[in-house]
């Protein structure tokens, strides 16, 4: 049997304050025996504008968003969904609203873009 957990969270516009709910976040999941945790959409950054996740989008595979995710599916050993975040858009102005799944290696296995801006 698969323990799931779905973590809920209130994210800020700060990214650095996100993550760190995060890390807590799946750590008490995985304490409670979690295997696979989902994040909620926009965990990441929640802005006040839709220009805030643009300053904050990565290119897919580089940035403190996407290595903290790295970090945590490999150091718990865990499968983690990342709900939604920002990756870097072939438009200007625009984001990638992107899913991206990890192993318990920390690899990026899937990801799934909400919204293609093509």
């Amino acid at each position: 049997m698969t323990i799931v957990a779905a973590v809920q969270m209130v994210s800020t516009p700060f990214v650095a304050d996100n993550l760190a709910t995060v890390r807590r976040l799946v750590a008490q999941a995985v304490s409670e025996g979690a295997q696979l945790v989902a994040l909620p959409e926009y965990w990441p950054i929640m802005g006040m504008s839709d220009s805030d996740k643009v300053a904050q989008a990565e290119p897919e595979g580089s940035g403190p968003i996407q290595d903290c995710m790295a970090e945590l599916a490999r150091e718990h050993g865990i499968w983690l969904v990342g709900g939604t975040l920002p990756l870097v858009s072939p438009v200007d102005g625009k984001v990638l609203n992107t899913t991206l799944v990890y192993d318990p290696q920390g690899q990026a296995v899937g990801r799934y873009d909400k919204i293609h801006l093509f």
